[in-house]
């Protein structure tokens, strides 16, 4: 009834100031106002039409003030809340004779079911695309080689690897979810793709499973079978298996993750992995509100590596980050390091430098737009050159300020003024509807005023014909 009450009235209406009341009046102020307003805006006591329109309007909302405020439940959640709280559905199965503190509770969990009914409704499509840039001429190029070639002075740089990939998630039932996803992969001229499909069920508060199925060209069918399942409280453990045909026949895979808390911030995991590239994984996580770190160590075939990372979370506005890393193994060393940083509402944009031996220097641009990613891999050069780290570093943060301050800050600007112009029309908007409110309001009350001293003079003439 309280939704049904708060759809129509206006988004800006006071209850409290239509029924003339202050905040803390009592049940008999409520209903000495609203009869007393009845009265004068009753549409019968009104003949002419434009008065009788807003009379009627005017008793319309008074009556659906009296029938919020009036009421002890409604009241305290309007109190609390405004006409958002009225709004909620599911209050007309909430007990009833409740405490602000209890109202408030229940309105954050029917909020949440509310929030948890809207993404039960529509999918959740994550996407992500890699376009690789082979940009190595511009620092690995020989002057000899390039004498005879026309156009030899200008650098190629080429896209040499492309891949997309999509994947939709579709809840079928409260605890079964359907997932689609499909990717594309191309390099140097030669590519293929796969499709996949994921039935999820959740089976308890404890777990949940999920069987995949897939298909591609450069491999054949895909049979997975994974499940999450906790331990205790503070542990659980995964454990994915699959099956993959292809002309050499089946090759069977196993990971297994064993995961702890062993503090508030700190995760433990164990992973061990049995088939192609076979590997022991451990690692530690900590990740708290100003910084992330993690240390692991892997032993496998074909590689062994040790790896330590750290970011550090400035409390910013701009949500910005800092990060480095390094990662030695049978492969050879890496160093990487880097920055990300909130460039509007729904978007981040980072950048990595990679500098390792024999994999040369690398820059890593990263932009995340809601649930998309776009990443694009600049592969510099196979050596390690100081005018490439250089060039990584410096090049994208002159071309992040410039962007900054040439596009993005006045498209920001230009956003907020927006807004404040909206914010101001829908303000002039609700002081021209309280104006008028307020005219018509006088002209009943006139109209009332009219009317009395009708009758007063009428009963006079009566009283002095009868003298």
């Amino acid at each position: 009834m309280a939704a049904a009450l708060a759809e129509e009235a206006p988004d800006n209406e006071d209850y409290y100031s239509l029924l003339n009341v202050r905040r803390e009046a009592s049940q008999e102020e409520l209903k000495a106002a609203y009869r007393r307003l009845c009265m004068l805006y009753h549409p019968d006591k009104h003949r002419d039409p434009e008065l009788k329109t807003q009379a009627e309007r005017l008793f319309n909302l008074v009556h659906q003030a009296y029938e919020v405020l009036s009421d002890p439940q409604t009241r305290a959640i309007y109190d609390i809340y405004g006409r958002r709280g009225l709004e909620m559905e599911g209050w007309e199965v909430v007990e009833r004779k409740r405490t602000p503190a209890e109202i408030r509770e229940e309105f954050e969990r029917l909020q949440r079911e509310r929030e948890e009914r809207r993404l039960q409704q529509r999918t959740n499509p994550k996407g992500t695309i890699s376009v690789g840039i082979d940009a190595t001429d511009l620092f690995d190029r020989y002057d000899e080689e390039y004498e005879d070639v026309p156009g030899s002075s200008f650098p190629q740089i080429e896209i040499n690897k492309m891949h997309i990939s999509q994947s939709i998630e579709a809840p079928l039932t409260a605890t079964d979810t359907a997932i689609l996803s499909g990717n594309l992969s191309t390099q140097n001229g030669n590519g293929g793709g796969s499709i996949n499909f994921a039935l999820r069920r959740v089976t308890s508060a404890k777990g949940w499973g999920e069987m995949e199925f897939g298909a591609g060209d450069l491999q054949g069918p895909l049979f997975g079978l994974k499940i999450f399942r906790n331990l205790t409280p503070r542990c659980f453990i995964t454990t994915n298996c699959a099956l993959q045909f292809s002309s050499r026949g089946i090759r069977p895979g196993l990971t297994t993750v064993l995961a702890r808390n062993l503090d508030k911030n700190t995760m433990g995991y164990l992973q061990w992995r049995w088939g192609i590239q076979s590997a022991m994984n451990t690692s530690i996580v900590r990740d708290t509100k100003t910084s992330h770190f993690t240390v692991a160590l892997q032993l496998g075939v074909p590689h062994s590596f040790m790896m330590v990372s750290y970011q550090h979370k400035f409390q910013d506005e701009d949500q910005t980050r800092v990060k480095g890393s390094l990662k030695a193994g049978f492969f050879g060393t890496i160093v990487e390091y880097g920055a990300e940083r909130k460039i509007s509402r729904h978007s981040i944009l980072g950048a990595t430098v990679s500098v390792g031996v024999p994999q040369g220097v690398s820059l890593k641009i990263k932009l995340n737009r809601a649930s998309q990613t776009y990443f694009f891999p600049v592969h510099l050069t196979d050596q390690l050159l100081p005018s490439a780290v250089f060039y990584a570093t410096v090049g994208p943060l002159v071309i992040y300020f410039a962007m900054h301050r040439l596009i993005i800050k006045p498209y920001l600007r230009a956003q907020k003024e927006r807004e404040l112009e909206k914010q101001r029309e829908s303000t002039a908007s609700d002081i021209l509807q309280k104006k008028q409110e307020a005219e018509a309001a006088v002209r009943l009350m006139q109209e009332s005023v009219r009317r009395i001293i009708e009758a007063e003079e009428a009963r006079m003439g009566w009283a002095a014909r009868f003298l």
